[in-house]
Order: structure tokens, then sequence, then C-alpha cells
């Protein structure tokens, strides 16, 4: 078991050193550390939050590995996903206050402010009050693919009851959350994956129809689900090849909205912009939630408006019951955290992983 060093003194000094995960260079999980590293107290609109879990995610292994649309600045720290109490609050900070539990929002760059860690100083723009009914474990698992579909299905494509969504990438965190979120808009669920052991999972997590990319044709289903008109929207994670053919399976003037490009590291892979301008498609690729949330990084201001909407929404979806953390596998403390990494790139995993430090 990791000592954890107190950073807030009786006093209300803050130490310097607490125990964070680091990287000195791009690569495989094992550049992954537990480093003892300098901390600061809050600045104006910061918090200091002592971490209680963190969720990993497939940022988390781009950002290691180098490919994420920033770039790591070393020493770098990691994660975009994490739950725990404010321990300490800079000035300008309105909303929050010490001994509030909250988990981040995905805000911020990485660059600036890493969470995994025992503790992390946060934005407090980058943080959300979770209901009390979630543990620590359940709240750092579920705000970056929850917020990330309510930017995509509920604010940009404005999806409606009953309309139909195709979903890439179901069985990951990503594809769990936002089943779950379009389930909550009243939308049919079309859940794409790799693998026919994981379609009675995406079924139980509510998705409407399953589709095997690889065993089944995914243009000619989607087509077939939806009585030859296309899918309303695509909200995709994977990009690459397979785009193309996703296009042609979305009704004209609909949504094709690309979050991820888990496929499309191949160098020969083009935007099929044939497709787009016959089917008259409004084709978003990016990571859409910053568009909202804002990030400053990246010259990117947000719309306050749309993330109260969401938090309400999302908020309420968690405390009724409507809205499940989905969590695959817990790991034990920072000691085990390259050993997360490990498993969350086998990709065999139904939802998210978390390591928890008690």
């Amino acid at each position: 078991m990791l000592v954890r060093h107190d950073l807030v003194s009786p006093s209300g000094a803050v130490n310097n050193i607490a125990k964070m995960i680091r990287f000195h260079q791009i690569g495989r999980s094992d550049v992954l550390k537990v480093e003892d590293t300098p901390f600061r107290r809050p600045d104006a609109g910061e918090v200091l939050v002592k971490m209680h879990a963190l969720g990993l995610s497939r940022i988390d292994v781009l950002w290691r590995e180098g490919s994420y649309f920033e770039q790591p600045v070393f020493p770098a720290g990691i994660g975009y996903d994490a739950a725990g109490i404010i321990e300490s609050v800079g000035s300008g900070v309105h909303q929050l206050k010490i001994g509030d539990r909250v988990s981040t929002l995905p805000a911020v760059s990485l660059v600036d402010y890493p969470a995994h860690g025992e503790s992390a100083i946060y934005p407090e723009n980058g943080l959300f009050l979770y209901p009390q009914n979630l543990s620590a474990g359940q709240a750092a698992s579920v705000n970056l693919g929850l917020f990330t579909a309510y930017f995509a299905l509920g604010e940009l494509a404005r999806m409606a009851p009953d309309q139909f969504v195709v979903i890439t990438a179901a069985s990951s965190s990503m594809g769990m959350a936002a089943i779950q979120l379009a389930k909550s808009l009243g939308t049919r669920c079309i859940a794409v994956t790799r693998s026919e052991g994981k379609r009675t999972r995406l079924l139980q997590a509510g998705a409407d129809h399953v589709v095997v990319a690889g065993a089944d044709d995914v243009q000619e289903m989607v087509l077939e689900i939806t009585d030859g008109e296309g899918a309303d929207v695509v909200y995709d994670g994977v990009a690459g090849p397979g785009l193309e053919e996703l296009i042609w399976a979305t009704r004209r003037r609909g949504f094709v909205i690309v979050y991820g490009y888990l496929g499309a590291m191949d160098a020969t892979t083009r935007l099929p912009l044939g497709a787009c301008f016959l089917r008259g498609i409004n084709l978003y690729p990016s990571f859409k939630v910053f568009d909202y949330t804002g990030n400053p990084k990246l010259g990117i201001c947000g719309n306050s408006a749309a993330v109260e909407r969401a938090k309400s929404f999302i908020s309420a979806g968690l405390a009724s019951g409507v809205l499940k953390p989905t969590i695959d596998r817990v790991f034990d403390g920072l000691s085990e955290y390259t050993a997360a990494h490990q498993y969350l790139n086998a990709n065999t995993r139904t939802g998210k992983v978390v390591v928890s430090l008690g």
C-alpha cells in the first residue's frame, strides 16, 4: 500500500509532494511510473482534490503513445477521469467548497491538468458535483462517456424519440455510455461491435439491435433495420476504412459524428467526401465535447448554458438510475496502475476500467 503525503496541514498550508502517475517518453504501458511530484497551492479558480478513484479510457492510451491531438510535455501526467473530495480552494471559487465530492469533466488540457494521482489541482469549471448515490469509482467511470455523448446526441444532433442512432465501438466505455445516453433520449440504438461474444451484453445494456462488423454487412444491416432510410445519427469512435459504409447507411441530411479514430491510423484512409456530398451528410470529425466545455489550450471557448443543461440532465439520470455506471474491472491502488493500462490495451473489456485509491 502506497503511503499518501498529506497535502493540506491543519493550518491550511499545502505541502509540496504528492504521488502522481507520470511518464518521461511516449511508449507502452511500462513507461508509466508512480512518482513523488511537486505540488503548488490552487490558483484563482482552482481547487485541490484528493482523488479516491481514477477512470481509464482510450484517451489515456493515445496520450501516452503520443497519438492524441495534444502532445505530452515531459515529464507528463495523465488522466481525464477521476473522482475525489475537495481539500482546498483558491480565490474566486464560488460553486464548490472544501468537502464536496466531485468528479472531473473533459474540459481541460492534459498538459495543464492531469488527474491521475493521489491528488490533483483542477479548475472549478472542470468539475462535476456528482450525485450522492454514486461511489467514487462509479463517479470516475461515467463523465467522459456521458458528457461526450450528451453534447453530440442531445445538443448537436438534437435527437428526438424513436430516431435511430448507430454507435460503433459499442462495447467500449464510451460506447456503453452512449447507449445509455441515447436510450435516455428515447432513441432506437444500433450497436456495432467486432465480437459476437459481446452481443448479449450490448442488448442487456439497452441496444435495440446489434451488428457484428466483419460477420455482418454493416451498411446493409442498418438500412434493413431502418426500412431503407438509414440512421438519423452515426456516433463513431472508429473512423478508418469503415467510415464510408457508415455514411451510406445514414439518412439524407443525417449526422455522422466521429469522436475517435481507433481505426484511422492507416495513412491510406481518406475522408469519403463523395459519399458525404451525395447524401448531404452533416459530418463532424472532432472531439465535440470541447465545443461545449471549452479548452483554453486549443483556443476553444465553451458554452456554459449547454454545460449546465448537460450537468442537470446527467445528474438527474444518475440519481434516478436511468443512467448507470458500467465498470468492467477495478484495480487497487497506484501500484496496479500499469497493470490496469495493460488490461485496457487487451480490448476485452465491456465498460470502464477503474483504479481505486480507497
